[in-house]
């Protein structure tokens, strides 16, 4: 039972109980949130995923404890740790709830050797010593040094024997392979092989994964290991920051006042087709190379219009809320997405649970529908 407070803010075991409360996590893992805590781990300047506004537990302890116990992502890093940058999120403490969803799929429990790919605060880490326990062995690699320092520091004050390894994930950590599970807390486009080469046969990878970098949000695959490949179903969507070594490049997209080469009429507002959460994922997994965006050529008062740019050739569509699209380059994108939201459409617009993921010995990744033999489509990675 969670200790009462007789006024005044709630305690840290409150706010943490109240925190379990509201993901919906049960048995071990659901104990291990229970345990660990959090606010041990958050840096004492954080910030709402949402939100440019900082907090800080010196200037404001109660909004700190708040903020560091609620289910939702907390932004621990901006710019790769550089002063005077944009602001961009480089490092966070993940969602609790969707960390509970992932450390589940992994099937982690006592005794296993996992390897974790982007330690951050270090508090991912800490949950998964406390699920392997004494017998097992958790190693956590972290790209950014400060990061793993400081990690470093607070998982061995907090009293958890774990490995914290300063690198590239991407190379995971031989010297402690072979492990049962590896678990990503970075975005992919390409499952690194040494994922699966140090990981044993009939162990797992979960990690987030987007087809396309270019793209927002991604997908949970979780794959079971084999000899030298791996396979299985996404267990759902999910957004997570890019592992820093597959972050896409930029590049310009098209230019706004370019004359298209084609322009027609459809019957319904064809912005929806991109804009639609339902099928984005997989328009994004059928069409290969392509991103989006919306601008207003009209000023904000005016309807917006969807952009889409091609990533491996000069090519654009303009979609308009009154049906107009039009269209340049060498390729005609909207045609392909098109067709694509057709093919989804009349197979009874199939959930994202339903695709799954095939990586082969030799890189190639491979997106089906409903079983490795079903319709499917290899995953191409432009250079850009």
């Amino acid at each position: 039972m969670t200790p009462q407070n007789d006024g005044g803010p709630p305690t840290s075991e409150e706010l943490r109980a109240r925190m379990v409360a509201a993901m919906d996590a049960t048995g071990r893992v659901a104990e291990a949130f229970s345990t660990v805590p959090r606010h041990r781990f958050l840096p004492e300047r954080i910030r709402p995923l949402m939100s440019q506004e900082w907090v800080n537990r010196a200037d404001d302890p109660d909004a700190w404890a708040e903020l560091v116990h609620r289910d939702e992502p907390v932004v621990t890093q901006t710019d790769d740790g550089a002063p005077g940058g944009p602001g961009v999120p480089s490092s966070s403490s993940s969602m609790p709830s969707v960390m509970a969803r992932m450390i589940e799929a992994a099937g982690i429990g006592p005794g296993m050797r996992v390897l974790e790919v982007g330690t951050g605060t270090g508090y991912n880490a800490a949950l998964l010593g406390e699920l392997v326990g004494s017998a097992g062995r958790v190693t956590t690699v972290e790209v950014d040094g400060a990061l793993a320092d400081r990690a470093r520091g607070v998982l061995s004050d907090a009293g958890y024997t774990v490995r914290v390894v300063s690198g590239d994930g991407a190379d995971g950590c031989p010297e402690d392979a072979p492990f049962d599970a590896v678990i990503a807390t970075c975005a992919v486009t390409r499952v690194p092989a040494a994922w699966l080469s140090q990981n044993r046969r009939g162990g797992v990878v979960v990690t987030p994964w987007t087809p396309n970098a270019a793209l927002p949000g991604g997908l949970m695959a979780r794959l079971e290991v084999g000899r030298g490949w791996a396979e299985g179903l996404f267990a759902g969507g999910t957004s997570f920051m890019l592992m820093r070594s597959q972050r896409w490049g930029g590049g310009a997209g098209h230019d706004p006042r370019s004359e298209p080469e084609d322009v027609r009429e459809v019957a319904d507002d064809p912005r929806r087709v991109v804009l639609d959460e339902r099928c984005g994922p997989q328009l994004a997994m059928m069409v290969p190379a392509w991103r989006w965006g919306v601008d207003w050529p009209n000023g904000t008062d005016g309807d917006h219009r969807v952009w889409l740019s091609s990533l491996d050739r000069p090519a654009w569509a303009r979609l308009h809320a009154n049906g107009r699209v039009e269209q340049a380059g060498q390729r005609r994108l909207w045609d392909e997405i098109e067709t694509a939201h057709a093919w989804w459409s009349e197979r009874g617009s199939p959930a994202i649970t339903g695709y799954g993921l095939t990586v082969e010995g030799d890189g190639e990744h491979r997106v089906w529908l409903g079983d490795p033999d079903g319709p499917s489509w290899v995953q191409e990675v432009p250079g850009v």
